[in-house]
């Protein structure tokens, strides 16, 4: 795979896809083999003073730094200190009301102690020592989610369902600050046996996002974060999980690549093969933020997804202001991981808001390269985005009407002229889109076909999103009623974990 190909996909790609998001800034890199092989910074970290998003730039990682905690925990295991199927309750009084069994480590890293989801806990000061504030929280017995009346803080019996929980991780940091044969804070035990480990330079894990906790040059590094709505962007004011071990870090997407291909490679020099060997195979049945969902898989905290390529994903949110995702693919050994100072604040709890869709497309260009395609576009977006348009209108004055006659090349190209457009426009190419279309035996199959001939997936997902109409599908076996002409494939699953704040 030559990676030079995939930095000339980003850069052509990239830009149109923050437009398209309203993505202030991004920061990507990607991982092969045991190196970081490609980092790209665009757009800005600071709208106010126009800083440039740099590939140097700190953000946070929302539930991104999961992994970090699921790791430590899993150093203890090595360690002979816990075991994975060994009751908690010796070491921190976390009881599931429900019965059934006691709460095991092991539990808490697949998200199926029975614990309910809950937001993090966030104030807008920075919360107490963690002992202290799980504490007060385990014996409140209440989700923090619209005051504890959204839902509940047991969902379930232990080790039944998969439900996301950002208490379940806060406790296995906890687990590790009081175990750990250091006799160090969680903090500290992770720099010492995590970052340090991996030359992780630019990544802390401190109990918030503060001058108290964050050494300033670090700080000075952050991007500023956006809560974002169409044409809207708020720098909002900040705030503190008391969860923090499920969401507190800060990095930059060179430094938590290396940590996924650490993973990747096996888990030296910071995990037993075993046992990063479970954090990436599927351990137990899993699911989104709206818990258990058909076909979804968990490891030791990562989500873990099948098919030819195989990879595990996570990704966060750190409220109001930034998203982060992860994928990583077992068996190619390639990590991709972005950064973006965007969240979007009219979508709640989905992945296909801006912020996300901006990451999700660049994994599809990623995707594309890992799967051994070239990610380039095989004609200018413009003209490739004309040619869709051209495409819908030749399915519409066709097709989708039953009329076996195309209009007329007088009637293209006055359309074409004519046309009204806010992104860049090539008439040519719709003319040529319009002409591709016509009443067959298997029109659906045949459109589809046409648009798998010739629009690449990862290049049709940014351009159908563009013209809005991201759901379309290529199968022709849809119902009527079900849009089926010119056609982007289903959205795989989400595999970026619901963020901390969740």
């Amino acid at each position: 795979m030559d990676i030079s190909t995939l930095g000339e996909a980003l850069d052509t790609f990239v830009p149109e896809i923050m437009e398209h998001c309203g993505t202030p800034g991004l920061s990507i890199a990607v991982g092969a083999g045991t190196e970081v092989a490609l980092a790209r910074a665009y757009g800005v970290a600071d709208l106010a003073t126009g800083r440039p998003m740099t590939v140097d730039t700190v953000g946070p990682t929302g539930s991104d730094c999961k992994p970090y905690t699921g790791v430590a925990a899993l150093q203890l295991v090595e360690r002979g200190v816990i075991g994975l199927d060994e009751p908690i309750e010796p070491y921190v009084r976390v009881v599931n009301p429900h019965g059934q069994r006691p709460i095991t480590l092991r539990d808490l890293l697949t998200h199926r102690s029975g614990l309910g989801i809950g937001m993090g806990n966030f104030d807008r000061v920075p919360p107490p020592p963690l002992g202290e504030h799980l504490r007060r929280v385990l014996e409140a017995g209440r989700s923090d989610a619209y005051g504890g009346t959204m839902v509940p803080f047991w969902a379930g019996p232990v080790g039944t369902r998969y439900q996301y929980s950002n208490v379940g991780i806060a406790v296995v940091g906890h687990l590790v600050e009081l175990l750990n044969p250091d006799g160090v804070t969680f903090s500290e035990w992770v720099a010492r046996h995590v970052f340090a480990p991996l030359g992780m330079g630019s990544t802390v894990f401190p109990r918030a996002q503060h001058p108290d906790f964050v050494p300033a040059g670090l700080l000075a590094r952050r991007s500023t974060g956006y809560a974002t709505l169409p044409g809207v962007r708020l720098p909002l004011p900040p705030l503190y999980p008391g969860d923090y071990p499920a969401g507190s870090a800060l990095s930059t997407p060179s430094d938590h690549a290396r940590f996924v291909l650490a993973i990747l490679n096996g888990g030296p020099p910071v995990l037993s093969p075993e046992l990063a060997a479970q954090m990436v195979t599927a351990q137990a049945s899993g699911g989104t933020l709206m818990g258990p969902q058909p076909g979804l898989s968990v490891g030791l905290v990562f989500n873990v997804f099948g098919g030819e390529h195989p990879y595990i994903g996570h990704g966060g949110e750190y409220p109001w202001g930034w998203t982060h995702f992860t994928r990583g693919w077992t068996e190619d050994r390639v990590a991709l991981v972005i950064s973006a100072n965007q969240f979007d604040l009219g979508d709640f709890g989905l992945s296909d808001r801006p912020g996300h869709a901006a990451a999700r497309l660049v994994a599809e260009l990623v995707t594309a390269w890992v799967h051994g395609a070239d990610p380039r576009p095989r004609r200018s977006l413009a003209a490739g985005r004309s040619f869709l348009a051209g495409l819908l209108v030749g399915d519409r004055l066709t097709t989708r009407l039953g009329i076996a006659s195309q209009p007329s090349a007088e009637d293209v190209a006055r359309i074409a002229e004519e046309a009204v457009v806010s992104l860049p426009w090539d008439p040519e190419a719709f003319r040529q889109g319009v002409g591709q279309v016509r009443l067959t035996a298997t029109p659906l199959a045949d459109n589809a076909a046409t648009v798998r001939r010739e629009l690449p997936g990862h290049e049709l997902a940014l351009l159908a999103r563009q013209l809005g109409v991201p759901g379309l599908v290529t199968r022709p076996e849809s119902s009527p009623g079900v849009e089926s002409s010119p056609a982007v494939e289903g959205s795989p699953a989400v595999e970026s974990s619901p963020a901390v704040e969740k």
